[in-house]
């Protein structure tokens, strides 16, 4: 794995299983709800098919910034504006991503002490 590449990968695979661990254990122990509807029927018929969606989809579109970085390292000019535009934007989709990840681990926090307290 390339050296810079790694953080990125490895803040979007931790926030990810953190949203996962915070939605099972509200669902499972406090009696949350799955705040995403594509996903809601899934975590109400079956915790281990939303595990394997869940983790599989964060594992995926970690990959997917991964190889996205690693080819777009491999272009010959890197003082183009086209190359930096396009870096700045992916740098960019991965702290959103990161974010939009914490916002929700901190949102199932927030539940889960919320119903530990009742």
């Amino acid at each position: 794995m390339l050296k810079g590449l790694r953080v990125p990968c490895l803040s979007l695979i931790l926030m990810g299983s953190m949203d996962w661990l915070t939605t099972i254990i509200g669902i499972a122990y406090f009696g949350a709800v799955e705040g995403n509807p594509f996903l809601a029927e899934i975590t109400r018929t079956s915790l281990p098919a939303f595990t394997a969606i869940k983790l599989s989809t964060t594992l995926i579109v970690s990959l997917l910034f991964y190889n996205a970085e690693k080819m777009l390292l491999k272009t010959q000019d890197k003082n183009s504006c086209a190359f930096k535009l396009t870096r700045f934007t992916l740098r960019g989709a991965y702290i959103a991503a990161t974010l939009l990840l914490l916002a929700a681990v901190l949102n199932n926090l927030f539940v889960v002490v919320s119903a530990a307290a009742i």
